[in-house]
């Protein structure tokens, strides 16, 4: 997924393991995203356990949450 989410916005995105055992993705998305590229991410997204987005002044970040028994892991 990690590398999806990179492949489709030419972001770098983060991961962190959480003391549940599962893990969350995090992404910046970059200034002057393509609606297909948009859509991917939704796509992408909505395999989450859960999932959101962040926004700031200077920033927008989606998240997506994956429980330990997800049947797949990140890959970076």
């Amino acid at each position: 997924m990690a590398n999806r989410l990179a492949r489709a916005t030419g972001g770098r995105p983060r991961v962190r393991v959480r003391l549940d055992g599962g893990w969350r993705l995090y992404l910046v998305l970059p200034e002057g995203l393509s609606v297909d590229a948009q859509l991917t991410v939704l796509d992408l997204l909505a395999g989450a356990d859960r999932f959101g987005h962040d926004r700031t002044d200077t920033a927008q970040r989606v998240w997506a949450d994956f429980d330990r028994d997800h049947e797949q892991e990140p890959t970076l």
